[in-house]
């Protein structure tokens, strides 16, 4: 590509470099803000006069203030000791309740134990019967340790073998289609 211009087009400069003029409306906007402003809190000052002067009765207002000040302190007061002893009645409360747990957890331990010690092998009569009748028979002595017998062999026996089916001749229905009587018929 040529970057050059036929000769027949004229040939135009371009215009020298002005700066733009300046926009002074969003000064002029920025200030019109600024003074609507100042005259809204001139106003508001105006309407309320008390806001920048000290009132004169104030002195007699602090006199009735303390007088209320007094009373409602007690009445705070009176309020944080029953908190206190409601807080204090809460903590006994949960100490005889955590007192009370270890105690069931206590007993609980001792019931596992005894459930383990239940659970362990259970003394036994000895597997043959002794022939001389009486409560000795029944009683196993205490100088010779119950023996518990062995746990017998379980015989599983063999699962038997489905029997085998024959496999079909002819058609097989598929899906609930209808099936034809003679494999030759044609379909029509």
């Amino acid at each position: 590509m040529n970057s050059e211009s036929p000769p027949s087009w004229p040939v135009v400069e371009p215009p020298p470099f002005l700066p733009a003029p300046r926009r002074r409306w969003p000064l002029a906007l920025f200030v019109a803000v600024v003074l609507a402003l100042a005259g809204a809190g001139a106003c508001y000052v105006w309407l309320n006069p008390g806001l920048l002067t000290p009132s004169a009765g104030r002195e007699a207002g602090d006199a009735n203030a303390s007088a209320n000040d007094s009373a409602v302190m007690t009445d705070l007061l009176a309020a944080q000791q029953k908190a206190a002893d409601d807080l204090a009645a809460i903590e006994k409360t949960v100490a005889d309740q955590q007192e009370q747990l270890k105690a069931i957890v206590g007993q609980l331990a001792t019931l596992n134990s005894k459930i383990d010690a239940l659970k362990g092998p259970a003394p036994q009569a000895p597997a043959a019967p002794s022939l001389s009748p009486g409560p000795t028979a029944s009683m196993p002595s205490a100088s010779v340790p119950p023996v518990a017998p062995a746990p017998a062999a379980r015989v599983v026996p063999k699962q038997k073998k489905p029997p085998r089916v024959a496999p079909t001749t002819g058609p097989i229905s598929v899906g609930g289609a209808p099936l034809n009587v003679a494999p030759d018929a044609t379909v029509r």
